[in-house]
């Protein structure tokens, strides 16, 4: 490797000024960025963060990086390390920092590659958890939610300015995670305020649930509860229907907490939650409604019970239609 330029130089370089020279005016270098998604390692909806495994690459041409093949007898050069570039070639290329990044970044390999006009090409690989405030659950579990990677540049766009770089902008075919299938992806670069007036490059993917899950274990046994709520209405034993009724809200509850694990715990409704609460009030409300029929039937008002029974066997379906209709609205 060639030997350090200094810091006093690499200082210089960065303030746009020859060492011991006058200023020198100099178009902010434009650096294409890419972002490659290997693998997503984690989401976890209560703490609104999730876990990847990517690529970072970046490219810019720096006049102050080229050098003559002939003076270290090699057409490129490759470090391993940015220690090594920095104490190699000075302290000038574009740093970044992971503007949503939660934890520490564990970098895997790490490459400079840079060759004689002065184009260097950088690689990290890292896995990190990043944040994800824009997450919301409120259509659990129809839901569709974006997941964005930002990288913002520490140098302010006098030095460096970001481009997407589509030949390194990807999508893994294995991502490893079972819940999730993403449905589109895309880059934008913004203007954001760090030091001055930075760039920011943002890879973003919209994703959505596997379904498959969520209606075998889930919507399916709902439907079939509610069905065998509404079975007892055909019966003309009142004292029958309500011991079923009643055994029917057991099931439920029973149900509910079979399932709960499999439900995130936030702190506002879901249109999952708003099913549930329904069926359970539902529920309840018919156990209530059969204790009064058996009640009247004990006091010798079956005709009293009778009529309002033939009201309620067509109440009762309406009454969840119309429960389905608000939530489906609502959310």
């Amino acid at each position: 490797m060639p030997p350090s330029r200094g810091p006093e130089c690499a200082r210089s370089a960065l303030r746009g000024r020859r060492p011991g020279g006058a200023p020198v005016l100099r178009d902010p270098i434009v650096v294409r960025v890419g972002f490659q998604l290997d693998q997503i390692t984690d989401v976890d909806q209560k703490s609104e963060n999730f876990g990847v495994v990517g690529n970072i690459w970046m490219e810019w041409t720096d006049p102050e990086l080229a050098f003559s093949p002939d003076e270290c007898n090699c057409n490129f050069k490759l470090y391993r390390s940015i220690d090594g570039f920095v104490k190699a070639e000075g302290e000038r290329w574009p740093e970044f920092t992971l503007f949503n990044q939660q934890e520490r970044r564990w970098t895997q390999n790490e490459l400079m590659h840079v060759t004689p006009d002065g184009t260097a090409t950088y690689f990290e690989r890292f896995w990190v958890t990043l944040q994800a405030p824009d997450f919301n659950f409120r259509e659990y579990p129809f839901d569709e939610q974006q997941f964005f990677v930002r990288i913002d540049a520490i140098y302010p766009e006098t030095v460096y300015v970001y481009t997407p770089w589509e030949e390194k902008t990807a999508i893994g075919s294995q991502l490893g995670e079972e819940e999730w299938y993403i449905t589109a992806y895309h880059t934008t670069i913004d203007r954001v305020n760090l030091t001055s007036v930075n760039s920011r490059y943002s890879f973003g993917y919209l994703a959505r649930r596997h379904l498959e899950f969520y209606i075998l274990r889930i919507l399916i046994p709902i439907g079939i509860i509610i069905v065998l709520t509404y079975i007892p209405f055909l019966l003309k034993d009142f004292g029958k229907r309500a011991d079923i009724a009643s055994a029917n809200l057991l099931l439920f509850i029973a149900f509910n907490f079979t399932i709960a694990n499999d439900l995130p715990r936030l702190g506002y409704l879901t249109f999952l939650d708003a099913i549930l609460v329904t069926t359970f009030v539902i529920s309840g409300l018919t156990v209530i409604y059969n204790l009064y029929l058996k009640w009247l039937a004990t006091k010798e008002q079956m005709e009293i019970a009778e009529r309002i029974d033939r009201i309620m066997i067509w109440l009762y379906p309406l009454a969840y239609l119309l429960a389905i209709g608000l939530i489906l609205i609502h959310f």
